[in-house]
């Protein structure tokens, strides 16, 4: 794992992905903080008045979200997108508030408002959990050098054990699978499943990266690890089969 890691780490250092202006944009910007930004904090609520939390509502959506009620959870993003909007028009400058709609708008499939409200919150400070979320919002939208330019900042700022660092690794890997950048890929892979080591579909794509570059030994055991998490998973099954024909040749 540790050769995994720093292979990724010679890769970001090298210049294997584009720079980014902190910001988002192309003018130079303030250095970012040197630690793993904190979660939210709830703003704090006018004298008297019950002010709704725009965090808890996203997190109840998030929770409906796993149960399965897909119309009521995004019922609470799109309620949590208004609060995050109501907040700013008072203190444009309330990164919390970037941050929260940026979360909520991603789970509404809203991937272009998530750029531009990120962009404007970038404006305000950097922060690492909305460059990271318009990674993912930029690969959604098929502009991967975007993506990996927004992941590479997530984990250079948060680092691989970031909240968020086993998912932009997976990202990273996606968008250098569909570059063709296989062995970019490959590394971005292996270093998510190190962290993450249950997820099937994260093994499956690092069999695919695997079997992209010939190595068929590694593609054979991703896929086995991804069919041990998700027997049902068919595309490792293909996969392994593949894999498994090409030992014996």
């Amino acid at each position: 794992m540790r050769r995994t890691i720093a292979a990724l780490a010679v890769l970001l250092a090298a210049g294997a992905l584009p720079a980014i202006a902190q910001d988002g944009t192309d003018p130079q910007a303030a250095a970012p903080a040197a630690a793993a930004p904190a979660a939210p904090q709830p703003a704090s609520a006018a004298p008297g008045a019950a002010k709704l939390d725009a965090l808890l509502i996203y997190r109840q959506g998030r929770d409906l979200e796993t149960a399965g009620k897909a119309a009521d959870a995004q019922a609470k993003f799109a309620q949590a997108v208004g609060v995050c909007d109501q907040e700013l028009a008072t203190d444009s400058h309330r990164l919390e508030a970037y941050v929260v709609k940026c979360w909520s708008l991603f789970r509404l499939n809203r991937h272009s408002e998530v750029i531009s409200t990120g962009q404007a919150g970038l404006r305000v400070a950097f922060d690492a959990r909305i460059s990271e979320v318009m990674g993912e919002s930029y690969y959604f939208l098929g502009q991967m050098d975007n993506s990996l330019k927004y992941l590479q900042k997530y984990i250079e700022v948060a680092g691989d054990t970031g909240d968020r660092g086993p998912t932009a690794l997976f990202f990273m890997g996606e968008a250098y699978l569909r570059l063709k950048k296989y062995s970019h890929a490959d590394i971005a892979y292996s270093a998510a499943v190190a962290r993450e080591p249950g997820m099937p579909r994260w093994w499956f794509r690092l069999g695919v990266a695997c079997e992209s570059q010939g190595d068929w030994k590694r593609a054979a055991d991703a896929y086995a690890k991804a069919l041990a998490l998700s027997p049902s998973l068919q595309e490792a099954k293909d996969g392994q089969a593949r894999a498994k024909a090409k030992l014996t040749q």
